[in-house]
């Protein structure tokens, strides 16, 4: 069968197609839901941060779906590069652009306003952090089961 240039055949672009399209209505409505609840005077978080979280919950429960089912990726045509080895390249390039923006916004006396003390910075960073592992413990799941089928 031909392969495509994320090396996906037709059954995982199909499942990557229908899993893309459940996430999306499944944000649509949650944030409908915000709104509708919030037209009802109940507000769970403040303005910023409940659109991120539910933004950081429908991507994270994507991607899950995605490598569970084996349409995250292809099977690669060459190996130049280890997975750790990319993670590591991404995780330091996420690191120093981090650090750069941090400095440009100091550097520029940018300074925060408005700032309320909700918990909202905290309840992004736990969420983040919750996501990336479970991302991770379900990659390493699954390179765990490839790599027991393989042998």
């Amino acid at each position: 069968m031909k392969m495509n240039k994320s090396n996906l055949d037709e059954m995982q672009l199909q499942l990557r197609n229908k899993i893309g399209n459940q996430s999306f209505l499944m944000l649509m409505y949650l944030l409908l839901l915000d709104v509708g609840l919030y037209g009802f005077g109940f507000q769970w978080a403040s303005y910023p941060i409940n659109v991120v979280l539910i933004l950081s919950v429908i991507t994270g429960s994507y991607v899950i779906r995605l490598i569970m089912n084996n349409a995250y990726v292809g099977t690669p045509t060459s190996r130049r590069h280890s997975p750790a080895i990319k993670t590591l390249i991404t995780l330091i390039t996420a690191v120093a652009i981090s650090v750069f923006t941090i400095t440009l916004i100091r550097g520029r006396g940018i300074a925060v306003t408005g700032a309320t003390n909700d918990g909202g910075g905290s309840l992004l960073f736990i969420t983040s952090v919750v996501g990336l592992v479970i991302a991770g413990i379900v990659g390493i799941i699954k390179y765990r089961q490839n790599k027991d089928e393989e042998e």
